[in-house]
């Protein structure tokens, strides 16, 4: 029986020396999820940073567009006129 008790103890103390070794990992995991977190974070400020600017230039062309348009106009009018 004490042949028992003494493995069991053994035993015990292989346990307590994993968890104490085991402690910093979990500490790091923490760590490293919390980067994990900020990483996320930044990843979907760039897309909606992206998203925005994609429509920005999409604004942007349609105006070219319009601009390019009126300046056709302008120049049909004027061309009308004669100078005397």
């Amino acid at each position: 029986m004490d042949d028992v008790s003494g493995r069991v103890s053994e035993i015990a103390a292989i346990m307590e020396q994993i968890a104490r070794a085991a402690a910093p990992m979990q500490e790091d995991m923490g760590e490293v999820s919390a980067v994990a977190e900020q990483s996320s974070a930044s990843s979907e400020q760039v897309s909606a940073s992206t998203e925005q600017t994609s429509a920005s230039a999409q604004e942007i062309a349609a105006s070219a567009q319009g601009l390019a348009r009126t300046a056709q106009e302008l120049e049909q009018l004027v061309g009308r006129f004669t100078l005397a």
